[in-house]
């Protein structure tokens, strides 16, 4: 190669890298200039998708641009994070991630991204936590009273699940494995289900989502014994935490959604969407309708989206492991 068709190769270069860089720093100025995706991995209608909605049409708001959210589910979530990661990482695809992002690979054969890799995490959108919820007529009216219950029977009560590797799941194994129960653990496709069998007795507890505990509860078609987050519930107040109940100190079993990219986000991008959501913390009105679906809003740093998919990994990835659950 010749020294005058180099120096050409590298200014061309340079001209090219600059180029990019001014690219990515204009459409950092302008984002967002079009339409944004929201890819929600559950059904339309459910607790994860009204809740992400309500975030998402505060968010347009705060960064005057248009939301829209796309339903994909399947396979607890694997269908829409296979498809995230094939995306352009533009910001004009979002994905409302689930805890799941970070199980499925402990609990299917082979999923088709890897967690840490292939997303940009941006901040934190909710918490779902959970109401260990009894029948009625269980005869047990606190933790530590089911407890004992459960202890001089082995083998006789049931706990419900919305499905194996499920966050609920998840959480009454843990319970099992935090008292040292003997029970049967009895799967079911979906909450709706299991909540129809625990009112009939043919289950006798289960951790439910608040929002689908409390109407029963205040029916009087169960009992709430505890919920599984640090403090308690401005749905349930009278309903103490599973730490107070049964003397615990760090018993928390919650479901929470994150706001991730496609790997390579541009960080001017990144930031300005975790600046945007963090300030809708602040957001009172957000808060009090988020409050009202049973879930936590809560907007983070992209560093807190990252701790909490190591945190439930190792957390929820020492039960599935221990247990050899699969899907």
């Amino acid at each position: 190669m010749n020294r005058k068709f180099f120096l050409r190769a590298l200014m061309a270069l340079g001209i090219a890298a600059t180029a990019v860089g001014s690219a990515l720093a204009a459409t950092a100025d302008n984002y967002p200039s079009g339409p944004i995706k929201l890819v929600m991995p559950y059904p339309a209608g459910g607790m994860s998708d009204v809740s992400a909605r309500t975030i998402a049409e505060a968010l347009s708001a705060k960064i005057g641009g248009n939301i829209i959210v796309e339903n994909r589910p399947g396979a607890a979530s694997t269908v829409a994070s296979n498809w995230m990661v094939h995306q352009k990482p533009d910001g004009y695809t979002l994905y409302a991630a689930p805890v799941s992002l970070v199980l499925n690979p402990i609990l299917q054969p082979q999923v088709g991204y890897k967690p840490y890799e292939d997303f940009t995490p941006i901040s934190m959108l909710l918490y779902s936590p959970f109401v260990l919820q009894v029948n009625k007529d269980m005869g047990a009216d606190n933790v530590k009273d089911l407890v004992t219950l459960i202890k001089a029977h082995p083998g006789k009560y049931a706990i419900g699940t919305s499905g194996l590797g499920s966050i609920n799941h998840l959480a009454a194994e843990y319970f099992i494995n935090e008292f040292g129960l003997d029970m049967i653990v009895a799967h079911y496709k979906g909450g709706a289900p299991a909540s129809q069998d625990l009112v009939g007795g043919q289950i006798h507890m289960m951790f439910s989502a608040a929002n689908e505990a409390a109407p029963m509860m205040r029916a009087g078609r169960t009992k709430g014994l505890a919920v599984t987050t640090a403090e308690r519930l401005s749905m349930l107040p009278d309903v103490p935490t599973m730490n107070e109940a049964a003397d615990l100190k760090d018993f928390e079993a919650v479901f929470w959604m994150a706001l991730v990219a496609p790997k390579n986000l541009p960080p001017e991008i990144q930031s300005k969407l975790s600046s945007a959501m963090l300030e809708l913390n602040s957001d009172a009105q957000l808060r009090r309708k988020t409050d009202a679906l049973g879930v936590r809003m809560h907007a983070s740093d992209p560093q807190e989206v990252t701790a909490n998919l190591r945190q439930d990994e190792k957390k929820w990835g020492d039960i599935i492991n221990n247990l050899d659950i699969e899907l």
